[in-house]
């Protein structure tokens, strides 16, 4: 295998004599006409099973494609299924995310995956009318939390960091500032996107937040400490701006305030 599309073909001979497998098809960059592949880009091929777990559990189905070096099993980025994660020898990476059969009307009520079915995808074997299941899904950002949602999310988990710290577990408090809170950092910097430009083009998680996001948000989420002495002032960093950017359009709450008090009384 040595292409993109030599793959491609692979899967679809394999999934035609395969008959646990009843469907399959692409998203991604690959399947999308705007913000296409590049040279860099993976590969994100969706397979409907009837014994899902069979796929997951053995690889030995994936030297149907080629000769793979690297091979772990994940949490799927949508939905609550696994995909196996393949290194091949010439340098694609394809994530063959796997999903029982019956799975594939509560997959598309995600908003996520109606926006990665909208934003484009290419059908490699059908035998269950996928086009018919995929018609009508929009890529209008929905599904989103409430922005105050994301803002007590914030400020519970920056005074639980803080606390981690106080008691000396910084790895697990910095841990927090990189995950939780930078997470939430670019939560909010969507909601702020499209607070001030309704209709805005944003993707999930961090996809693509250079285009989308507030360049005060960007700066932010380099905040980061390389040792416990300079987490205290990498939290307050994080807090400030993620506070300057949700001021621009909800106003603080009484449960805020107490928390920012209760926060610089913890750091001292």
């Amino acid at each position: 295998m040595g292409t993109v599309e030599e793959l491609l073909e692979r899967v679809q001979a394999w999934a035609r004599t395969e008959t646990n497998v009843r469907a399959a098809f692409v998203v991604g960059s690959q399947a999308r006409s705007e913000t296409p592949a590049d040279e860099w880009s993976d590969v994100d091929v969706v397979l409907l099973a009837d014994d899902p777990a069979r796929l997951i559990e053995e690889a030995d189905w994936l030297g149907e494609f080629g000769t793979p070096q690297l091979s772990f099993v994940e949490a799927t980025a949508i939905g609550k299924e696994q995909e196996r994660r393949v290194l091949y020898e010439a340098g694609v990476d394809v994530d063959f995310a796997i999903f029982p059969v019956a799975a594939l009307p509560a997959l598309l009520s995600a908003p996520d995956a109606a926006r990665a079915i909208a934003r484009g995808y290419l059908i490699v074997h059908d035998e269950i009318d996928l086009e018919q299941a995929f018609a009508g899904r929009t890529t209008e950002p929905v599904g989103y939390r409430e922005p105050r949602e994301i803002v007590h999310d914030f400020w519970y988990h920056a005074l639980w960091a803080a606390k981690k710290l106080r008691r000396g577990e910084a790895i697990t408090a910095r841990r927090c500032l990189d995950s939780a809170l930078n997470g939430c950092l670019i939560e909010l910097a969507r909601a702020h996107a499209l607070a001030r430009r309704p209709g805005a083009e944003v993707w999930h998680s961090d996809r693509f937040v250079e285009r989308w996001a507030d360049p005060r948000a960007l700066d932010a989420c380099w905040i980061t400490a390389s040792s416990p002495e300079e987490l205290p002032d990498a939290l307050y960093r994080i807090c400030d701006a993620f506070g300057a950017l949700a001021g621009e359009f909800l106003p603080a709450d009484a449960g805020v305030v107490a928390a920012r008090r209760q926060l610089a009384a913890t750091l001292g």
